[in-house]
């Protein structure tokens, strides 16, 4: 991982923070696909103290294998000027590391939209992601309407980590279809999960007509985010020429 920006601003005239931006390019050698970074960043003094930090996930980068890709690390990061001998952010270091990851993706399945209240619908299976995780079914139960004629489901799927690794982020994937396949809603959840540890998902449709999803059909999709490779950086700023 290479920073290539890394700047201050001058301090705010009511508030007396400085801002720093910082940005990098990110190659990837490895033989998968990066899809997930979770990046962390500490600001220090001219002490080598601690004034200030970051950490941030960003599920839309995608870097291919062997290929590199700009990754942003710092964005309008505030420190008060104070906390620099100077009073301003030439005094900053900046230390800088970065896990990427991989996705194992998986289809699950169709299910049935539960047509009255007490209809249950079931993937009946459990499913292997990526040989690191393991979807335990899922199901869905229609509710009682609510007061607003609105159609209710409780929806529970479960995924428990078979590996000895910590996976970063486990997300189901739904998405709601009507009786002519055109997709009307979706909806994710996504939990952290230890290894050896187990995560239950209840995602929700909200708003939803009867008239509207009779017939239809909930298409599911799972994926779990594998660690590749870390990184390590670090950085001192420039002036801002904003």
């Amino acid at each position: 991982m290479k920073i290539t920006k890394f700047t201050y601003g001058k301090p705010d005239s009511d508030w007396g923070n400085i801002d720093f931006e910082m940005e990098g390019v990110l190659e990837n050698k490895s033989d998968h696909d990066v899809e997930f970074v979770k990046t962390s960043v500490i600001m220090l003094n001219e002490n080598d103290v601690a004034v200030g930090g970051t950490e941030d996930e960003d599920d839309r980068v995608f870097i291919a294998s062997k290929d590199s890709g700009d990754v942003s690390l710092l964005s309008w990061q505030s420190v008060h000027k104070d906390k620099f001998k100077s009073g301003t952010g030439a005094d900053c270091k900046a230390l800088v590391h970065m896990t990427t990851y991989r996705r194992e993706f998986v289809k699950v399945g169709t299910l049935e939209i539960p047509e009255k209240e007490g209809d249950l619908s079931e993937i009946k299976k459990n499913i292997s992601i990526g040989g690191v995780a393991e979807l335990m079914g899922m199901s869905v139960l229609r509710m009682k309407d609510s007061d607003d004629g609105d159609a209710e489901f409780e929806i529970v799927s479960s995924v428990r980590n078979t590996s000895d690794d910590f996976i970063a982020r486990a997300q189901t994937t739904l998405k709601l279809m009507d009786q002519r396949d055109a997709q009307l809603e979706d909806t994710y959840d996504y939990r952290e999960l230890p290894a050896k540890s187990s995560v239950t998902f209840q995602p929700s449709f909200w708003g939803l007509k009867p008239g509207k999803i009779k017939n239809g059909s909930i298409v599911v999709t799972a994926s779990v985010f594998v660690p590749i490779d870390t990184f390590t950086a670090e950085a001192t700023p420039k002036p801002s020429s904003d």
